[in-house]
């Protein structure tokens, strides 16, 4: 019976081939591997890091921009506008700008005196009086002495000064809605109020 009882014993308790094997190079790697991971989980993430210093914030900071280079920004804007508006003129109705400046007007309003659309286009009378004339000559306007006042003169445009300067005002709107679809209904918005804020400040003696 012992006999039998320590075979069963001898049974139940595990061989050295059931036993789990620990060699000498998992002791040794295991140490290492908890190492690295530790090591890797408390390092900072390089690519965030990296996307965050790569790009630096090129915006100005507020104050960093002075009169000199506002006034180049309006110049810059006066003279594109200036060049696109003669090109324009030129292409679409066979017009210079002068004379576009002293036709606008009467787009609206016919039979205006000389004075008027010379203060409007900002030239002097004889200077109007001299480019009405040869606006005259090809066809554009038609002269008449007032019927209230003989001493004045009515200006008004004809059916082709009419028509060409529709063409030309037509185009010149397409242009700038194309060139506005650029902005945001929110800057189209600021741009309002800041043009507008720059065109008193301008128009003001007390500024110049």
């Amino acid at each position: 019976m012992s006999d039998r009882r320590n075979n069963l014993h001898d049974a139940d308790q595990p061989t050295a081939d059931d036993r789990p094997q620990t060699t000498a190079a998992s002791q040794s790697t295991d140490p290492d591997r908890r190492a690295a991971d530790h090591a890797r989980s408390a390092a900072p993430d390089q690519s965030v890091a990296h996307d965050q210093t790569s790009v630096p914030d090129q915006s100005p900071a507020h104050g960093d921009i002075g009169a000199e280079e506002i006034s180049q920004a309006a110049d810059a804007l006066f003279f594109a506008m200036r060049r696109a508006r003669t090109t324009s003129a030129e292409h679409y109705g066979g017009l210079s700008l002068p004379q576009v400046a002293l036709l606008e007007p009467l787009a609206t309003e016919p039979d205006l005196p000389v004075g008027r659309l010379a203060s409007s286009a900002d030239v002097s009378v004889p200077t109007a009086t001299r480019m009405l004339q040869q606006l005259e000559t090809k066809g554009i306007v038609v002269r008449r002495r007032s019927p209230e006042d003989e001493r004045r003169v009515l200006v008004s445009l004809t059916d082709d000064g009419a028509e060409r300067l529709a063409v030309l005002r037509g185009h010149l709107r397409e242009r700038q809605a194309r060139a506005y679809e650029a902005f945001t209904p929110a800057e189209r918005a600021l741009l309002v109020t800041l043009l507008h804020r720059l065109t008193d400040l301008v128009a003001d003696p007390g500024t110049s």
